[in-house]
């Protein structure tokens, strides 16, 4: 237990709010989850209520702070809190910080006219500054299409804040963000920092809604006397900014430093490879955002459905066991599912195709293919979609040489194996059970000063595992050759892609 007190770091990511509290030294002492929906009223939307956000991380921080007492047998005060939060999405408030409508989150699919709009603003302001592409679910694109088709509602709008940063606004009454979140809005200068006034003034949206920003990692306020209530929490606990996901979650995983990178398979699917000035892929097939240590950013690249598509299959397919049973069924095949291919586009593809209207395909079924082949072919197919990333990182000037796993992917020694031979570089994973929460509890105590700066703070609260899957470099040629035929398939599937999207 820190003399000091715990440190509290809360996640609101796209299937639950999670509430961990760790010591300074990284040792968890209570925990808490509450689960949540998203969604869809449309094909293609993706939305969720703001409030069940807040709801849901109360019932979590409370969960976590008994669990936290119990296991400390009354336990030390909580020393700062902060966030981590799924990127992207928005609550859009009212002048009395209400809700005005559902939160448009990262996988909505609505907004492809308004993203090609904003596209060719870009171009004209200066790619240089934005670094990136402005995609269906960004925050740009969602705000665009609000004022194309909701106006009355945008004409109410004062502030629009990203999923962490509503939580923060809830805990302090401050309306802030900071550089890593806003990086992923497609408003911000990523090159220069401050947000993109150039690109806001060009498609007509008002400054004055984009909040305050603020250093990551820095006290922006204290829990209130309200929010203390609801919580549990004490009134006048520091608030820390916090990170968005994809950062926090390296932080969670140790890296801090250029030469690692993290590989995530949850909902979705994320490569992060951290850089040291603002490269980025001239075609945008990758992301360049903001990294929470100062003096680094990073490539992105996205699969929207990763993690997803094998609970999709498990669901639709009609499978029965938990997913450990899945893995004993995948280990069965051997590398490369008996020539069974599955493109993971349930929700498009972000990375590097940028095809919001791409579509999920198994491609070499047989009469003797089987459920296991499927089994294996999505989650071989969810790696080859993460190895595009991964390829396209290295060509910006990565140099990984280990791969830190991460997401409930990470837990499957199966996909981890599958990573590390199809990547060709050994595959380990993080001991921390909740790496955005783990990070965002390492912005808290660098925040208040239990260590000098971020870096020291996730040196000091994080380790790795002791298991690290070492490529098998036959499997890893078996790959490679498939690896082709995956690739070649979207090149001669895309122009029927929209056709089908246009269909359906």
């Amino acid at each position: 237990m820190s003399e000091g007190g715990f440190l509290l770091g809360i996640d609101i990511g796209t299937s639950s709010a999670k509430a961990v509290f760790m010591d300074a030294s990284g040792r968890v002492v209570g925990s808490g989850r509450r689960a949540y929906p998203i969604d869809s009223p449309v094909v293609g939307y993706a939305e969720q209520s703001p409030d069940m956000w807040w709801n849901a991380a109360v019932c979590a921080v409370r969960e976590g702070l008994d669990s936290a007492r119990k296991n400390s047998r009354g336990g030390a005060p909580v020393a700062a809190v902060s966030f981590s939060g799924q990127m992207h999405g928005f609550a859009a408030l009212g002048s009395d910080g209400r809700p005005l409508r559902p939160a448009i989150i990262w996988a909505d699919q609505r907004g492809i006219d308004e993203a090609a709009a904003i596209n060719g603003a870009i171009s004209e302001v200066g790619v240089g500054r934005t670094c990136n592409r402005a995609s269906a679910g960004f925050m740009l694109t969602s705000l665009m299409w609000l004022k194309k088709r909701e106006r009355a509602v945008m004409e109410r709008v004062s502030a629009v804040l990203q999923p962490k940063d509503y939580i923060c606004f809830r805990m302090t009454g401050r309306k802030v963000s900071e550089p890593t979140d806003a990086a992923g809005t497609c408003a911000y200068d990523v090159r220069d920092g401050g947000w993109n006034h150039a690109l806001i003034d060009a498609l007509g949206l008002p400054r004055e809604i984009f909040p305050e920003i603020v250093p990551t990692g820095s006290v922006v306020g204290a829990v209130s006397r309200e929010a203390a209530e609801e919580t549990g929490l004490a009134p006048g606990t520091p608030v820390v900014a916090g990170a968005a996901d994809q950062p926090a979650g390296a932080l969670g995983n140790g890296v801090c430093e250029f030469g690692t990178l993290s590989s995530t398979i949850g909902t979705a699917g994320q490569i992060f490879a951290p850089i040291t000035a603002p490269v980025y892929d001239k075609h945008l097939r990758t992301n360049t955002f903001i990294h929470a240590v100062p003096g680094l950013w990073y490539i992105l690249g996205a699969n929207l459905s990763a993690g997803y598509c094998l609970e999709w299959l498990r669901k639709n397919a009609n499978i029965s066991g938990e997913y450990g049973r899945l893995d004993d069924r995948a280990a069965r095949v051997p590398a490369g599912s008996r020539g069974v291919v599955f493109l993971p586009y349930l929700f498009g593809d972000r990375t590097p195709h940028q095809d919001a209207r791409a579509r999920a395909a198994f491609f070499g079924l047989a009469g003797g293919t089987g459920t296991d082949e499927m089994i294996r072919a999505v989650m071989e197919g969810v790696v080859f979609s993460m190895a595009e990333g991964m390829e396209l990182a290295c060509e910006l000037g990565a140099r990984p040489e280990i791969v830190i796993a991460s997401g409930g992917g990470a837990r499957s020694r199966l996909w981890r194996q599958i990573q590390a031979d199809i990547y060709g570089i050994p595959v380990t994973r993080s001991a921390a059970g909740e790496q955005t929460c783990a990070g965002a509890a390492v912005l808290a105590a660098s925040g208040i000063g239990f260590y000098p700066d971020i870096s020291s703070a996730c040196r000091a609260m994080t380790r790795a595992s002791d298991e690290t899957e070492i490529p098998d470099m036959e499997a890893h040629a078996v790959y490679m050759e498939l690896f082709k035929i995956y690739k070649e398939l979207y090149e001669r599937n895309k122009e029927l892609f929209p056709k089908l999207a246009d269909f359906a």
